[in-house]
């Protein structure tokens, strides 16, 4: 049975295209690039996404020490290709104080298009898209990080969103990226000028560590 495909914004069934539109629909957020189940990032993920995604599937590289890619999931359908990317990666807490601090860290390394709207559920932002609140944090503050994506510096911002985790946005390759870590402490990593590899790249012969998936990515 083919896998049930979902909203993006809102996880509710996507209905497939039929005869009264040609695009996926939501019941509540109209036509969406609907979001494919999370896999284990492995050989057939890699080729798969290197040639149906139209947006980077940014990696850090190397990973900090003793982080694992614990998943990859994607929004997006066989007329557009993958609109949406997301890498999860979970390691050691860089930042933990106490003990009463989580052990692990986790981070979500997110690519879109406009108008997809993954990545705002997942740093638990009200908008489909950062603009607006980008725009007001652009004019209230230079770059609050700054990261390495494939020999570009991308400035990111970091945005207002679910209290338990940290949320930063900037543009790399003509759309969105977004780097999303829990617990919100930890998102000084984005501070430590982190470099990121496009993993549709095939010049990167990389080793990457595969862990289990992380119920982050539903």
């Amino acid at each position: 049975m083919p896998p049930e495909l979902r909203c993006p914004r809102c996880l509710r069934p996507a209905h497939p295209p039929g005869w009264r539109s040609p695009r996926w629909r939501c019941d509540l957020h109209g036509e969406v690039a609907p979001l494919h189940p999370a896999r284990v990032l492995d050989d057939a993920q890699l080729r798969d996404l290197g040639t149906n995604s139209e947006v980077p599937v940014w990696l850090p590289w190397p990973l900090p020490t003793d982080w694992v890619v614990t998943g990859v999931q994607r929004a997006g359908d066989e007329r557009d290709g993958t609109v949406g990317s997301v890498l999860a990666l979970t390691g050691p807490n860089p930042f933990r104080a106490s003990s009463h601090d989580p052990l692990a860290a986790e981070m979500l390394v997110i690519a879109e298009q406009p108008g997809v709207g993954l990545a705002s559920r997942l740093a638990g932002v009200g908008d489909i898209d950062p603009g607006p609140a980008l725009t007001a944090a652009m004019s209230a503050s230079s770059p609050h990080a700054s990261v390495d994506a494939e020999g570009h510096a991308v400035p990111l911002w970091s945005l207002d969103g679910a209290a338990d985790r940290a949320a930063y946005v900037g543009e790399a390759a003509s759309v969105w990226l977004w780097l999303v870590v829990l617990p919100a402490a930890a998102g000084a990593m984005a501070l430590d000028g982190l470099r990121l590899v496009d993993l549709r790249d095939p010049g990167h012969p990389l080793d990457v560590p595969a862990g289990a998936l992380t119920p982050l990515l539903e």
